[in-house]
C-alpha cells in the first residue's frame, strides 16, 4: 500500500504576486496622471513663452492633453519619434476640418508643403520642429495630425484653456 500523497501548499506566494501587480498598476496610473502638461506656477508670455515638449509617436501625441491659461503663449517643441512624418496642427473643430480637407486634396508628395500658418508645423520622420501659439479664449482647442490616415487613426489631442 502506498503512502497517501501530500499536497504542497505554498503560503504567501500569491499575495506577494498580487501586491506586486497592484503596486505596478498604481505606478502606471500615477505616471499617466502626470502625463498632461500642467502649468506649474509659470505663465508663458509672448516675450518669454512657456515651453512644452510634445512627442509625435506612431499615431498619437504625448501628452495627449495640455492645460494652459487664457492669454498664455506656449512654445511647442514637437519631437517626431516615429519613422513617418507627422504634423501638429492646433485649432477649433472647424479649423481642423478645413485643414483636413487641404490634406485630403493634396497629393502625397506635397503633404509637407501645405501651409499650416502659425497654428501648426510639419515634422519629418525623426525630426524636430517648434512654433509659438497664444491661447486667447477659454475652452478646448483640438490638436491633430492630418497627414493622410493619421487623424482617423487617432492622432488627436486637446489643449484645455482655463481662465486665469
Amino acid at each position: 500500500m502506498s503512502a497517501p500523497r501530500r499536497r504542497v501548499v505554498r503560503v504567501g506566494r500569491r499575495p506577494a504576486r498580487t501586491m506586486f501587480v497592484l503596486a505596478s498598476a498604481a505606478c502606471v496610473l500615477a505616471l499617466a496622471a502626470c502625463s498632461t502638461a500642467e502649468p506649474i506656477g509659470s505663465f508663458g508670455s509672448e516675450a518669454n513663452p512657456r515651453v512644452i515638449t510634445v512627442d509625435l509617436l506612431d499615431f498619437r501625441f504625448e501628452p495627449a492633453a495640455i492645460n494652459v491659461r487664457v492669454g498664455e503663449s506656449i512654445r511647442i517643441i514637437a519631437i517626431n519619434r516615429a519613422d513617418l512624418p507627422h504634423e501638429l496642427f492646433i485649432g477649433s473643430p472647424a479649423d481642423q476640418d478645413r485643414h483636413h480637407e487641404l490634406h485630403a486634396q493634396a497629393p502625397p508628395d506635397q503633404q509637407d508643403q501645405l501651409d499650416s500658418g502659425v497654428t501648426g508645423i510639419y515634422v519629418a520622420a525623426r525630426g524636430t520642429g517648434q512654433f509659438t501659439y497664444r491661447f486667447d479664449a477659454v475652452g478646448e482647442v483640438v490638436i491633430g495630425c492630418h497627414l493622410v490616415g493619421h487623424f482617423e487613426a487617432g492622432m488627436v489631442g486637446v489643449v484645455r484653456v482655463a481662465a486665469n
